[in-house]
């Protein structure tokens, strides 16, 4: 793979200079004005076939000239800044959630709260990213924002509503961890199909390591919330899951103040079509199977998230027989993370742009199944040598760093070629489903290692679904620069409104 190699500031000298698009695999991939799909009004080509693009203001869209352009990547924060804070907020909410409500229901039910979170966890995804297909791409984004998050706020009242009350804890508490899940991956896809509306691929191999910072920032918050909360609660006495309180409001919040933060901005009004189930299901599944790139991008990326949510359970299980106490394991459980998200904000700032310029973006993602390699291998030792816990932290520790690192940047950076009104759906066919699925794959491999009664067996299944996706992932590198061209994806026409 080629590094990429940014357009000269000047190109417009001589008449025999080859154009910048000749060696830039991403030149055809430009912000576009407003309108209603891409199959839309063509009126701009002109006679002759020509679709010359109309030049934009920069503010609007225009290309880097140069990587240390410091006025050019202010510009590229300003436009991005609304969507990297409300990024923050959600992901704050969303892993204040997950902890209290993993701790609180592992400790509740031990390895069958696994086993049933991680079923109806994944099925729950699909059924929800199911139900959203039919509308998510039609109505304009703002409003498809406002109609999830107060959704999702009623929802999770209803579920503290039965936290609160002692009989249906459980239930309440399942149904919060269920919607952790919710809020940390189908909320945020929202919000990043409205970055990739603003930016082209270009421009977002180096804002998105911006934005992805602040969403860093909301996580690592998050996390350090929930581990020090137990210092504070279980001294005076109050119930650790009362922290919850403030995730409904703050999601509600967050609906609210960024479509106002939106208006007059460029971002898509949806294709406008009443599609059935079948037609949307039918639609992507076209393009994703059509576009071999992200066919393969969707194989390996299920392999490894069943093999990764596998070492999640045994990270999970060995933490709570050896803890075997609630607030010691939401300690444990935030602080892991915590570490995890100052690493990644780390290489964010030092690593991770320079390494998916210089791999790509397959390259980048396709380092994830090594990553799950390794930390089978080190979960594995860990649980042989008597549940030595510190060894099992640093083993979830190489899978999750990449993992919300440059895996993370990678994912939304290859999703800003797909065009439009199809992008919202592609991106739940690529990142929400690998996950759901490899949530319901590990929940059964859980219970069957606890119906054994081996430990061991998870990781080591693990490894298999690791060395499994290796093969995918590398024939998504080996066609990526080929389908760059594929007149599916998202390409430099039709500017008008």
């Amino acid at each position: 793979m080629r590094e990429y190699t940014p357009p000269p500031a000047d190109s417009g000298d001589s008449g025999d200079s080859k154009p910048a698009d000749a060696d830039d695999p991403w030149a055809f991939v430009s912000a576009r004005s407003p309108r209603k799909s891409d199959g839309g009004d063509s009126s701009s080509s002109d006679a002759a076939g020509s679709e010359a693009p109309a030049p934009e203001p920069a503010a609007r869209g225009s290309r880097l000239g140069s990587d240390d352009d410091p006025t050019a990547m202010q510009s590229l924060r300003k436009r991005g800044l609304p969507m990297a804070a409300a990024l923050a907020a959600v992901f704050f909410f969303g892993f204040v959630t997950e902890v209290v409500a993993a701790a609180r229901f592992v400790t509740l039910l031990g390895s069958s709260a696994l086993v049933i979170i991680y079923i109806l966890g994944g099925a729950f995804l699909i059924i929800a990213a199911l139900a959203q297909m039919t509308w998510i791409d039609r109505m304009q984004r703002d409003k498809a924002l406002i109609r999830l998050t107060i959704g999702y706020a009623i929802v999770f009242a209803i579920a503290l509503g039965l936290v609160a009350y002692e009989p249906t804890t459980v239930w309440g508490t399942g149904m919060v961890w269920l919607i952790a899940d919710q809020l940390n991956f189908l909320l945020p896809f929202i919000i990043w199909a409205i970055v990739n509306d603003l930016f082209n691929a270009g421009e977002g191999r180096k804002v998105y390591p911006w934005v992805t910072s602040w969403q860093y920032g909301g996580q690592l918050l998050g996390l350090a919330v929930a581990t020090v909360t137990p210092l504070l609660f279980v001294p005076l006495g109050i119930p650790l899951w009362t922290l919850l309180i403030i995730c409904p409001i703050g999601i509600l919040l967050t609906g609210i103040l960024l479509p106002r933060a939106l208006r007059g901005r460029v971002i898509s009004r949806g294709h406008g079509r009443d599609e059935s189930l079948a037609v949307s299901i039918k639609s992507t599944w076209e393009f994703v199977g059509g576009v071999k790139v992200f066919f393969a991008m969707f194989t390996s990326s299920v392999l490894v998230f069943v093999a990764a949510q596998t070492l999640e359970a045994s990270y999970l299980t060995t933490a709570d027989r050896v803890l075997g106490d609630e607030a010691k394991l939401q300690i444990l459980y935030g602080a892991t993370a915590v570490t995890i998200f100052v690493v990644c904000g780390i290489l964010q700032k030092f690593v991770t742009t320079r390494l998916v310029e210089r791999t790509d973006i397959p390259g980048a993602l396709a380092l994830l199944p090594a990553a799950a390699i390794v930390a089978s291998l080190l979960i594995v030792v860990g649980i042989v040598a008597g549940d030595v816990l510190p060894i099992v932290v640093v083993g979830i520790l190489v899978w999750w760093i990449p993992r919300w690192s440059f895996g993370d940047v990678a994912r939304h950076a290859a999703l800003a070629v797909v065009p439009d009104e199809k992008r919202a759906r592609v991106s739940f066919f690529v990142g929400v489903a690998p996950f759901a699925l490899g949530l319901i794959v590990a929940g059964f491999i859980t219970w069957f290692v606890a119906v054994i009664g081996y430990p061991v067996v998870a990781p080591i299944i693990a490894l298999l679904f690791a060395v499994a996706a290796i093969p995918p992932a590398r024939r998504m590198m080996a066609g990526w620069s080929d389908a760059l061209l594929d007149p599916r994806l998202r390409r430099r026409k039709r500017l008008s409104s």
